[in-house]
């Protein structure tokens, strides 16, 4: 499966008419959050392909926001609302808590930054846990039908101790962790923790699990 991963930052070469040439053909689009509707909805509409999306820290529920977007030297105020409902009507498929079977391939996700200022999609180390127990009756059942527990795990922030940072805002999952070493997701895909420089670290194995910080965009040829 090839997969067009964006997360955290509308890129204006991929937000224009450049963006099949630049993407070529995908199958399917993950957001790992942080990102506006308006975005994903034109990398929907332009690809014609189908998307999965989390929320991130800096997203909210039907609530409007405004958003500084990036047009070349010139940046200007867009008032839009991210219209991101539970009910994942928006254009894409929300997987909070949620497991899909897209191609092939078992996506699940769980949303949100570590908790910093009680903002919208924080969460402690113990919500998180309490989050993954309400999925894990779905990934037990995909091992006893399909023989894996899932193939895909979309996150915003990163592992504990992978790619994270030691501020509380960037501080990664503990419980991202055990959940690798349980389960044992063929790729891990996170957002959040940006990166400034190309020699960054962006891919690491750990356990069998291949995590890979999709900050602005990746594309990436899943394989299981």
């Amino acid at each position: 499966m090839r997969v067009l991963a964006v997360s955290d930052k509308v890129n204006r070469f991929l937000y224009s008419p450049q963006v099949k040439k630049i993407v070529g053909d995908v199958d399917l689009i993950i957001s790992c959050g942080d990102l506006p509707c308006y975005y994903l909805d034109y990398l929907v509409s332009t690809l014609g392909k189908p998307l999965c999306y989390i929320c991130g820290n800096h997203d909210h529920y039907e609530e409007p926001r405004k958003f500084v977007h990036d047009m070349g030297s010139v940046h200007k105020f867009k008032e839009t609302s991210f219209n991101y409902n539970k009910a994942c009507n928006f254009g894409g498929k929300n997987l909070d808590e949620k497991s899909v079977n897209l191609k092939g391939m078992i996506i699940s996700g769980l949303e949100g930054s570590f908790l910093y200022n009680k903002g919208e999609h924080q969460y402690s180390e113990s919500q998180m846990r309490r989050k993954i127990r309400r999925i894990t009756p779905s990934l037990l059942l995909n091992k006893i039908t399909q023989g894996r527990y899932l193939d895909i795990l979309v996150t915003h922030a990163a592992p504990r101790g992978i790619h994270d940072k030691d501020d509380l805002p960037h501080r990664g999952f503990q419980a991202y962790i055990d959940f690798i070493k349980r389960f044992r997701p063929k790729y891990l895909l996170h957002g959040h923790v940006h990166i400034y420089d190309n020699s960054t670290e962006r891919i690491t194995e750990y356990l069998g699990t291949t995590v890979i910080n999709c900050y602005d965009y990746r594309i990436i040829e899943l394989k299981v």
